[in-house]
């Protein structure tokens, strides 16, 4: 056999095997995140009703990001902040973040675990959205928040702000800053969430305008 044959006869088998390679992670990937596997049955119908259906990361980061191909303008009104929301995925329009009449939860601290922030992310609507402000976030943390706007359309924003930022913030809203201490005890009471007409963003900076309404004493 020429030269050139076995060099022919070489690639042909080394592609093969790649393929099959390549073919077998797959597999070993899908095995071990479970992607297409239903839920386990309970062998009991009323609770087979309310088993979650799984989806993996896999399959979150093929849904369209939120935001994407939306045409919208980003309003600019109120104060501006240097910072802005920790993930693209917090997107409402092709621009940015939009929302209307949200709620604000400002952390002095990190948010170390998604169960410090299950009671109020339970308060989010589409009438309330809710934005999340803290020093840091976990990266799983993040990870998680960012995967329920993908793949629920969660009304949240996540942004980290330095302490001036944050502390200006809640003055502006009159938000409480709240202790990671606090949302590990589940201390999130409705009046520590600040209050604002609009919230906008982008990756690098943000703008609050104010809820004058929640300013307004009664006589």
């Amino acid at each position: 056999m020429a030269p050139w044959q076995w060099l022919v006869l070489i690639i042909a088998v080394g592609g093969a095997l790649l393929a099959f390679a390549v073919l077998a992670d797959r597999r070993a990937h899908r095995r071990i995140t479970g992607a297409g596997e239903p839920a386990p049955l309970r062998h009991n119908d009323e609770v087979n009703r309310h088993v979650p259906t799984y989806i993996t990361q896999d399959e979150i980061d093929d849904l369209p990001a939120p935001g994407r191909g939306v045409d919208g303008s980003l309003p600019h009104k109120g104060e501006g902040f240097a910072f802005g929301h920790a993930s693209p995925d917090f997107a409402t329009v092709n621009d940015g973040a939009s929302w209307a009449n949200p709620r604000l939860l400002v952390v002095d601290g990190a948010v170390e675990t998604m169960r410090e922030l299950m009671a109020p992310l339970s308060r989010a609507s589409e009438e309330s959205p809710l934005i999340l402000v803290a020093a840091r976030f976990h990266p799983d943390v993040l990870a998680t928040l960012a995967a329920n706007r993908r793949a629920l359309n969660l009304p949240i924003v996540a942004a980290v702000a330095g302490d001036r930022d944050r502390r200006r913030l809640a003055e502006a809203t009159g938000a409480t800053e709240l202790t990671p201490a606090d949302l590990q005890a589940g201390y999130v009471p409705d009046e520590a969430l600040g209050r604002a007409a609009s919230w906008s963003s982008t990756g690098s900076r943000c703008w609050v305008q104010p809820d004058q309404s929640a300013w307004r004493v009664e006589p």
